[in-house]
């Protein structure tokens, strides 16, 4: 563990910082994310030792860090390279042992990770381009519990004039309808990575068709939080290999 003055100097070496990471007692660092907020939602176990991790999209690694803190073995992957954001500071910072991979989530196998007790998929669903497809994925590798936040569409369709509306408002059936709506360019607050969001009903049939059994959901805002436990459906299964060998 560094002194404070070198930890601070190892901070503010990183640009660009996503998630607010207590890296040193009183020492934060100065992500955009409001992550212990965001943590509450989440309703981890106090205690997660003897269970494996897996931290999908896990940018700077504060849910990796935290899961491990309370006990679990973890494994973070993210598209980008750990030097490409702060997560190899703070885990130096806070003496951690999480396995960083660079990985893609549809390339996630059983053959290479074996399977997870508990996995985040937090905000990056709505960044995929085919989020079934990456749905399917994480079922492979899961054995346990899928916890998924995104961005919603339930209080928040995006309209062409740039306004958000409430489905309730446009129609009362709406909300009962899963849906999903895409985003084109940088049209969802001008970040030309965000390309699909769902709203509830949607989200919860998504999970149900690639083979987890949704046990909750919590809303804050425009973002949605499922809970979802794997299980096996046959005939899903079927159907999955079906669709993935023809290309369809």
């Amino acid at each position: 563990m560094a002194d404070l003055s070198e930890a601070r100097n190892l901070v503010d070496s990183v640009e660009h910082w996503y998630h607010q990471i207590e890296v040193a007692p009183g020492l934060v660092t100065p992500g955009v994310h409001e992550s212990r907020a965001a943590l509450q939602t989440l309703e981890l176990p106090d205690d997660l030792t003897g269970r494996r991790v897996l931290d999908i999209g896990t940018r700077d690694g504060f849910f990796a860090f935290e899961c491990e803190r309370r006990g679990a073995d973890v494994t973070a992957i993210d598209y980008a390279t750990p030097e490409a954001t702060g997560f190899l500071i703070a885990r130096e910072l806070l003496g951690s042992r999480v396995e960083f991979v660079k990985e893609n989530v549809y390339d996630l196998t059983v053959e290479r990770y074996g399977q997870f007790d508990l996995i985040l998929f937090l905000g990056v669903l709505y960044h995929v381009r085919d989020p079934m497809r990456a749905l399917d994925a994480i079922w492979e590798v899961a054995r346990g519990r899928l916890i998924v936040e995104t961005q919603v569409i339930d209080d928040a369709l995006l309209t062409p004039d740039g306004e958000f509306r409430r489905l309730a408002d446009l129609h009362p059936d709406l909300q009962r309808t899963p849906l999903m709506q895409f985003y084109p360019g940088a049209s969802l607050n001008a970040d030309e990575t965000s390309v699909w969001a769902p709203n509830k009903e949607c989200l919860r049939g998504m999970l149900v068709e690639a083979g987890f059994s949704v046990t909750g959901y919590t809303q804050v805002g425009q973002r949605g939080v499922a809970f979802a436990d794997w299980s096996e459906d046959p005939d899903r299964r079927r159907w999955r290999e079906l669709d993935r060998s023809v290309g369809m």
